[in-house]
């Protein structure tokens, strides 16, 4: 049969399936790099510390509550009220709104006259930061049905890597050409193109359900979508899972540097640009493939989605070890490489998992309460558990005490690999939960 323009009408549905591909990719890939700038403004204030403290004349316990308090507090406490938003509105401009907001505070910071001024624009950039990632991955579990999603959501989660990457070394390079100033000021003005971009061209995508029909219900009052988290078993094991993980990450990931100056002797000049060359690119890579494998292993059981992150929880430590024993430091930035694959490639296919676990109108709320017990806890117990390890192993062993905090740190990921196997047993029941609500409604 043909349309009234002579085209096939079989053609034209092939036409409208591109585009909207089209679409739906160039969606995904402006998020990511929406969420790689916002990592880079993260991560950058980590190389500023030192000019920083030379010209406000001010201590590390001032430049904690920098890169601490002041960031990871604020950015935790609004992700939920974002969230909830997110679950209510429109989700593209809130997003827009929130990338506005940390990238002026951002390009602020630079233009301060004192500690007390760049203390409360941090406070601004982690609550603007903390309402971009519930939004995000809520889209993305809109555009992309159940069977694709664990592979979108690990591209979109290649902003952890590449964000870090990026504002370890190209920030160490901007910082001695152009001071920590104009750092910051570069660091905030592209997240204002992207704004505008966004804005012309993204729309807000239909929220979907399961089987990929269109859910038009009203979003749940928060009491009824916590006590429908509660009541997800898998899904709290993941949770469990998720945070235990963070934390033995932060745990190892935040000392790298620290223990290769110290214990290897690296210059800490190129440090930097070892570290993130012998880690982020192979984390990346490994991102991709896990979320495509356990979107293809899912199709015959949905297990997979949380045992492949099991396996990976579970090769965090003796990748760990291997990292911090090697006399040779090449040889041990490799296996610091290894740990990072094992350390953070699971995010897709977990966060999958977590986000077919609830209702449409509750994935936003979802990575807002995730959001918030991993930036609390992954954040701030991981470092601080291995500097503790460290001093109380320091006068038994001298400087090599950091490597007994690092890989003590790592004794969560098996814990937390366990809370993988637990979701697993549950995983098929607590889907069909989620389908009957649906179909239900």
């Amino acid at each position: 049969m043909e349309a009234l323009s002579g085209v096939p009408i079989v053609d034209i549905a092939a036409r409208a399936g591109v585009r909207s591909n089209l679409r739906r990719n160039w969606t995904l890939w402006l998020l990511f790099l929406m969420a790689t700038f916002s990592m880079v403004d993260k991560m950058l204030i980590t190389v500023l510390l030192d000019p920083i403290k030379r010209d406000f004349h001010l201590s590390d316990t001032q430049l904690g509550l920098l890169t601490g308090i002041s960031f990871s507090l604020f950015f935790a406490i609004a992700g939920i009220p974002l969230g909830i938003a997110a679950d209510r509105g429109n989700r593209r401009n809130l997003i827009a709104i929130c990338i506005t907001i940390w990238s002026l505070a951002t390009v602020a910071c630079g233009m301060t006259t004192g500690f007390l001024q760049l203390l409360g624009l941090r406070f601004i950039v982690g609550a603007g930061e903390s309402g971009a990632t519930p939004s995000a991955v809520s889209m993305i579990s809109d555009l992309f049905r159940a069977g694709e999603r664990a592979r979108a959501l690990a591209i979109y989660y290649l902003f952890t890597p590449v964000g870090s990457g990026i504002g370890l070394s190209v920030g160490a390079i901007l910082v001695q050409a152009i001071g920590w100033r104009n750092t910051l000021i570069a660091a905030g003005l592209p997240g204002l193109m992207i704004v505008v971009v966004l804005l012309l061209t993204v729309r807000e995508p239909a929220r979907l359900g399961i089987g990929g029909k269109a859910d038009r219900g009203d979003a749940p009052p928060l009491g009824e979508t916590l006590r429908f988290i509660l009541r997800q078993r898998s899904l709290l094991h993941l949770g469990a899972a998720i945070t235990l993980v963070t934390i033995a990450v932060n745990g190892f990931g935040m000392w790298m540097f620290p223990f290769f100056t110290r214990v290897d002797h690296l210059p800490p000049g190129s440090a930097g640009w070892q570290i993130s060359l012998a880690t982020y690119p192979a984390s990346s890579l490994g991102m991709i493939l896990v979320g495509a494998l356990s979107d293809r292993l899912a199709r015959k059981d949905e297990r997979w989605r949380v045992w492949i992150p099991a396996i990976l929880s579970f090769a965090c430590l003796p990748a760990a070890v291997a990292a911090v024993t090697s006399p040779d430091p090449m040889v041990g930035l490799a296996f610091t490489g290894l740990w990072m694959v094992a350390g953070i490639s699971w995010f897709g296919a977990s966060y999958a998992a977590c986000q077919s676990l609830v209702l449409p109108r509750m994935r936003a709320t979802l990575s807002a309460v995730l959001l918030l017990l991993t930036t609390l806890l992954g954040f701030g117990l991981g470092p601080l558990i291995t500097g503790r390890i460290s001093d109380w192993m320091a006068p038994s062993v001298g400087i090599r005490s950091v490597a007994y905090g690092m890989t003590g740190a790592n004794l969560l990921a098996i814990w937390g690999g366990a809370h993988f196997l637990l979701a697993a047993r549950r995983l098929r029941r607590d889907l069909a939960v989620v389908a009957g609500h649906v179909d239900a409604a």
